[in-house]
């Protein structure tokens, strides 16, 4: 899918581009032969659009920001639009909300950034999602320069992610616990917890050993009405097969023969799919039954799981592309990147260079 700027578009068999957006829950196709031309009809679009919010010239930031979430939640994700909506109810709106949009100055937003210092991630964020905002200004006349363009993001230091044990593998695989076997499988299928909650009978195949994933569950969280689970395509739309290992084939059998209404994991109260909470129950229950008697305690997340996963897979020597395949990766960077940091533990250079030295020197 090609880009032009912000824009995303798909190409028809006929040739002509076609940009689809949604607003007010209801679907407009722009089409046009040229990338450029089609573009300004994207732009136009907006225009017209945010032309509905009275004295545009003057809007504050706040009015201005709500109708781009709303212009710009076309196609995309549950997840991606409660981020939208949440960076711009929580960070934006508080800290200029109140502003004209012509009136913010660049001290401004380096003042929403050193208040947000303590979270640097969700403030790069923000300033992320100020600066695509700004530039949807721009294209409205609102104003004539972004003076968001020039502020650099924080630097954020990264909590290196590391694989569980061999002592913490013998403990979780050798576990009796009651939802043992829903950590087990994450660890040794590289399963995302959106992945796994899905998980039918149907995608597993005893006979080949193998599990199919082809789709995930996105959680919507509603205060009121509780949540709404939708199922969907995998992460990057495609069907991957996974091999069941031999240390949890008989585990597969036993959630195959026991399973309820078709799923592997099910709630215990009512039998349905299971939500967010409930396997983060799953997880601290879990964690508490095995430590009971543990002198060192253990813990990990699902995340940490799944990165266990692709550990094994680079010291049982598997090719970062069968890797990326295994792991449901739409690239190999993410593979790649930790393929590159065990080789970095793997390789003692200091050792390396000495004897590299020495044997020159004899």
């Amino acid at each position: 899918m090609p880009k032009y700027k912000d824009m995303k578009y798909t190409v028809r068999k006929d040739g002509r581009l076609v940009k689809k957006i949604t607003a007010n829950g209801k679907n407009k196709y722009l089409y046009d032969k040229d990338e450029k031309e089609l573009y300004k009809k994207y732009i136009e679009y907006l225009h017209n659009s945010y032309n509905g919010i009275p004295d545009l010239k003057n809007v504050k930031m706040k009015e201005f920001s709500l109708k781009w979430i709303e212009l710009n939640s076309a196609s995309k994700e549950i997840r991606t639009i409660e981020e939208y909506t949440s960076i711009v109810n929580n960070h934006i709106i508080p800290s200029l909300g109140f502003k004209k949009i012509k009136d913010i100055k660049k001290y401004d937003i380096e003042q929403l950034l050193l208040d947000m210092k303590n979270t640097p991630t969700t403030a790069n964020k923000t300033l992320a999602y100020v600066k695509r905002i700004l530039n949807d200004a721009i294209d409205n006349d609102i104003i004539i320069k972004n003076v968001a363009n020039n502020i650099k993001p924080l630097k954020v230091i990264k909590n290196e992610r590391k694989p569980l044990t061999i002592d913490e593998d013998k403990i979780l695989i050798s576990s009796t616990h009651k939802y043992a076997p829903f950590f087990i499988l994450m660890r040794y299928t590289g399963m995302r917890k959106e992945e796994i909650i899905p998980l039918t009978v149907d995608d597993v195949d005893l006979k080949n050993k193998t599990i199919s994933i082809n789709k995930a569950v996105v959680i919507q969280n509603k205060k009121i009405k509780g949540q709404i689970k939708i199922i969907k395509t995998t992460k990057n739309n495609r069907i991957r097969t996974i091999p069941i290992l031999d240390n949890i084939y008989d585990m597969v059998v036993d959630l195959v023969n026991n399973s309820k209404n078709g799923l592997l994991f099910v709630k215990e109260k009512d039998g349905k799919m299971l939500t967010d909470v409930a396997v983060r129950r799953h997880l601290e229950s879990f964690l508490y039954g095995i430590n009971k008697n543990q002198e060192k305690k253990i813990s990990f997340t699902c995340h940490q799981l799944r990165h266990s996963y692709c550990t094994m897979l680079y010291y049982a020597n598997v090719k970062i592309k069968k890797a990326q395949a295994l792991m449901g990766h739409s690239s190999a960077a993410m593979v790649y990147e930790v393929y590159t940091h065990l080789d970095e533990q793997r390789e003692n250079a200091d050792e390396l260079l000495n004897n590299y030295i020495k044997n020159n020197d004899n």
